[in-house]
């Protein structure tokens, strides 16, 4: 076997190789990119850095939970108290309730001292006065 054939056979293999290593990459970053365009939101504002969605369903036609930021939204973090008032943190007023993560659709919200638990997309009443803590996750107010 001449110098040639030897050339020939690791090009030839060096060939294989790099086309089974393109069809890996190219599969593996198809799938990611299907996911990522499944999770994309369709109209989004942008206004001093922070995305805002136009689309306010909280919940989509399958019965999964569709979370996304939006204007007006009130964002409790776990163990912060804010305080409910017209010069308060937060106004009085009924809001919704949303879980920010896919899953847990149940948390314990702390309201003036009484934990209750709440589902995701469940409404509640906030009064003047009252204190607001998200016990264990962050929940978002609508």
């Amino acid at each position: 076997m001449g110098t040639f054939e030897i050339v020939s056979i690791i090009l030839g293999a060096v060939l294989v190789l790099v086309l089974v290593m393109f069809t890996f990459i190219n599969r593996k970053y198809t799938k990611l990119l299907k996911g990522m365009k499944e999770r994309e939101v369709d109209a989004v504002n942008v206004k001093k850095g922070v995305r805002y969605t136009i689309d306010q369903t909280v919940v989509d036609e399958e019965g999964n939970m569709n979370v996304s930021f939006g204007q007006g939204d009130i964002v409790l973090k776990p163990r912060k108290t804010v305080k409910v008032g017209k010069d308060g943190d937060i106004k009085p007023g009924k809001y919704t309730i949303l879980g920010t993560h896919d899953d847990e659709d149940k948390f314990n919200i702390r309201v003036s001292g009484y934990v209750k638990e709440y589902k995701h997309n469940e409404e509640i009443v906030l009064a003047d006065g009252d204190e607001v803590t998200a016990v264990s996750t962050t929940v978002i107010l609508r």
